[in-house]
């Protein structure tokens, strides 16, 4: 008797299938954009049950903030009053040293750095384990947020954006193993890869020299190379410095100034023209007429020098010239004043 359904493949050629389609999903990811724009579309078609499951946190923190004591209100807007006094003496000082910083950059014929646009966003989730650390946040392509954004929080650098939705975007945080950042000390400008560990609370600097001047304590901010994080943004503090005899380089371990156990509110981050203006790229075809121009071209020095070369070549040559100019003029000369000197020297004698 014929069985009514019929026998499904056996383990091995379903493994192997699986095999082969994984194979061919990474090598068509990386060849083609086909796979961010599905990724894409999949991050906007479940951003709906991230704002899902938030409703209840955002539900019992309206309710919650409804029966709050009006003694604890009063209490709070005494103190936020007390706080505004006081940060509104810090701003007049600040407007002072901004007028002063301008004037020291004007004398130093240093470019003044605007002030960047940002934008707060919200976190929908986390994912934060040994193997992947990224947050979702309630800002997407609608809001203006784009792939490789910046993205900080009110104490150093959180990561940058890794892909983006129609009402949501993926951040992936400067802890995870795949992310690095360039950095420097801002004590004395030493630059540096800070490596993401997998572990919330440390980064790793490594193949940096023996002799390094880098100790516990300093401070650790964004160098601006490569251009995706602007320049001067603290990212971690140096935890320790090895330098053993047995290694090659010395190994710096920090920790990073971002909360990450708990990240709410973010800041993102958009570059301002000047930073623009320094990640632009060329074409390869204009790095190669850039260059054949440049060889093309001579500096001041190398023309100075080039026609000081060709002075002392006219020179040499009017000296070369002169006595094959004078011999067939008159070749009867030297023979006379070799004749007038004997005469003298007859005549002295006699």
């Amino acid at each position: 008797m014929k069985p009514i359904f019929a026998k499904s493949p056996p383990l091995g050629v379903r493994l192997f299938l699986a095999i082969v389609v994984s194979i061919a999903m990474i090598l068509l990811d990386g060849r083609s954009s086909a796979m961010i724009q599905m990724r894409n579309a999949m991050e906007t078609a479940v951003s709906g049950l991230y704002y899902f499951a938030n409703t209840p946190r955002s539900v019992l923190d309206g309710v919650s903030n409804n029966f709050v004591d009006t003694n604890r209100l009063q209490l709070e807007n005494s103190a936020l009053k007390t706080q505004l006094r006081e940060k509104s003496a810090d701003l007049l000082l600040l407007d002072q040293l901004k007028v002063e910083n301008q004037r020291l950059r004007l004398l130093l014929s240093s470019p003044l750095r605007q002030d960047e646009y940002k934008k707060v966003a919200e976190v929908l989730t986390a994912e934060t384990d040994a193997y992947r650390q990224q947050v979702v946040i309630n800002q997407g392509q609608a809001d203006g947020a784009f792939v490789g954004q910046a993205v900080i929080d009110e104490r150093g650098v959180v990561g940058q954006i890794i892909s983006v939705g129609e009402k949501s975007s993926r951040v992936l945080l400067i802890t995870d193993v795949t992310h690095a950042i360039p950095v420097q000390v801002l004590r004395n400008d030493v630059r540096g890869i800070a490596n993401g560990t997998g572990n919330g609370s440390e980064l790793l600097l490594d193949n940096l020299p023996r002799n390094v001047d880098v100790v516990k304590g300093d401070v650790l901010v964004t160098s601006g190379l490569g251009g995706r994080f602007p320049e001067g943004y603290p990212v971690a503090i140096v935890e320790t410095v090895s330098n053993e005899g047995k290694n090659h380089f010395a190994r710096v371990t920090a920790r990073p100034l971002a909360s990450f156990e708990r990240l709410r509110y973010l800041l993102m981050l958009w570059p301002t023209a000047d930073d623009l203006r320094k990640t632009e790229s060329r074409s390869p075809q204009g790095v190669r007429d850039v260059v054949d121009e440049r060889r093309k071209a001579l500096s001041p020095l190398d023309r100075l020098k080039s026609g000081e070369k060709k002075k002392t070549e006219v020179k040499e040559e009017a000296g070369a010239e002169q006595p094959t100019e004078e011999l067939p003029e008159n070749p009867a000369t030297q023979p006379e004043e070799e004749s007038g000197i004997n005469h003298s020297t007859e005549e002295g004698k006699e």
